[in-house]
C-alpha cells in the first residue's frame, strides 16, 4: 500500500536527491577564482571567467543521482513485493554511498588540485542532501523489514 511510512521515507529521499540539482556542493575561492561546484559541473561566478568544468566530467555524478532517484521511486511502487522493495532500497543506499564518496574524494580532490585551493564545503547546502537521503533510505529499509517480519509472523499463525 502506498500509505505506509516507508513510502514517505523513500519519497523524501527522492526529493532530497532531486534538490541536489539546485544547490551547490562547495565553493572554491581564492584571489582569482570564485566558483561553485554543482552536481552538473563547475560554475564560475566571475563574469567572463573560464573555470567551468565540462558536462562530460560531471556525467557520472548526474547518472548516479538520477539512478538513486529512479531506484527510490521504483521501490515506492514495488510495495506489493517487499523483498524486491528491500533490494531496490539497498541498491539505492549503496549508490548513495558511492555518490557521496565520489563527491568528496574524487571530485573534491580533483578540483582542489586544479584550483590549488581547498573547497569550502560549508558554503554549499547541497552537500547535505545525499546524507539526508541516505538516512531516509535507511529508515525506509528498516520499515520495510518490519512489515515483512509482521507478515511472516502472521503467516506462521495460520
Amino acid at each position: 500500500m502506498l500509505q505506509r511510512i516507508q513510502t514517505v521515507y523513500l519519497a523524501l529521499a527522492a526529493i532530497a536527491m532531486i534538490l541536489i540539482f539546485f544547490f551547490p556542493f562547495a565553493l572554491f575561492q581564492s584571489e582569482f577564482i570564485y566558483s561553485r561546484f554543482y552536481v552538473y559541473g563547475l560554475v564560475d561566478m566571475v563574469p567572463g571567467g573560464a573555470n567551468n568544468m565540462d558536462f562530460i566530467y560531471a556525467l557520472p555524478l548526474i547518472l548516479a543521482d538520477i539512478g538513486v532517484v529512479v531506484l527510490t521511486v521504483g521501490a515506492i511502487f514495488r510495495y506489493k513485493n517487499r523483498p524486491s522493495q528491500i533490494k531496490l532500497a539497498n541498491a539505492a543506499f549503496i549508490l548513495t554511498i558511492i555518490f557521496i564518496a565520489a563527491v568528496f574524494f574524487l571530485y573534491g580532490h580533483f578540483l582542489e588540485k586544479r584550483f590549488s585551493t581547498a573547497p569550502i564545503w560549508s558554503e554549499g547546502i547541497g552537500v547535505y542532501f545525499p546524507l539526508i537521503a541516505m538516512v531516509f533510505i535507511m529508515l525506509a529499509i528498516r520499515a520495510i523489514r518490519r512489515d515483512e517480519n509482521l507478515v511472516r509472523s502472521t503467516d506462521r499463525l495460520r
